[in-house]
């Protein structure tokens, strides 16, 4: 049974613990390359144009930002990584950041992790997952703009995928997804259901 999304709300946007909200619900958090389509992921499945800022200039996401979904489940974009055009201290920021989050959050249910199907799993890609597994930390690879390849592509990327990933432990799910299409919507939406209660 696929979670019904019925109401979500930004909540606020922080860079350090002190700022973040209560760590009362399941929270799912949203990673992935700055270009990937993490912040659009996120508006699909919630069917809101804007809850998260999307940008044609990536990079935008510079703080960590929490939703309240169905006032009982915690959604959380976090900024993306590896936009080349980034100065050093903004680098600096995003671990400092993202670091914190990692080991202060207790409530961390899973992540969804958006990568760009056309491109495939990146070295920082693969930074984050170890990462997540350090901390224990379910994951779910989401290989985005899926409506942009054939859907033979779409089967072998997604099998060369899950072949690469075979020795990592955390991760639960595969899935292509589109955010023009809803290719892989109702797949997100079913993993929430099954893990919210879980952690």
């Amino acid at each position: 049974m696929a979670l019904n999304i019925k109401k979500s709300d930004f909540v606020k946007s922080a860079t350090k613990p002190s700022h973040y909200p209560d760590d009362i619900y399941s929270e799912f958090f949203f990673a992935g390359k700055s270009n990937a389509g993490k912040s659009s992921m996120l508006n699909k499945i919630c069917n809101r144009k804007k809850l998260a800022i999307t940008s044609k200039t990536p990079g935008r996401t510079q703080l960590i930002n929490f939703f309240l979904i169905n006032n009982n489940i915690s959604f959380v974009d976090i900024p993306g990584y590896g936009f080349a055009n980034s100065p050093k201290n903004i680098k600096r920021s995003w671990e400092t950041m993202v670091m914190s989050y990692l080991e202060c959050r207790k409530n961390i249910a899973s992540m969804f992790i958006a990568v760009d199907i056309r491109r495939g799993l990146g070295r920082l890609d693969e930074a984050m997952l170890e990462l997540c597994e350090g901390f224990n930390i379910k994951a779910n690879i989401m290989l985005t703009k899926s409506d942009k390849v054939s859907n033979s592509e779409k089967f072998k990327v997604k099998e060369k995928t899950k072949n690469y990933l075979e020795d990592y432990e955390n991760i639960l799910n595969i899935q292509t997804f589109s955010a023009k299409n809803g290719d892989g919507v109702d797949d997100v939406l079913e993993i929430i259901e099954n893990l919210k209660n879980q952690n």
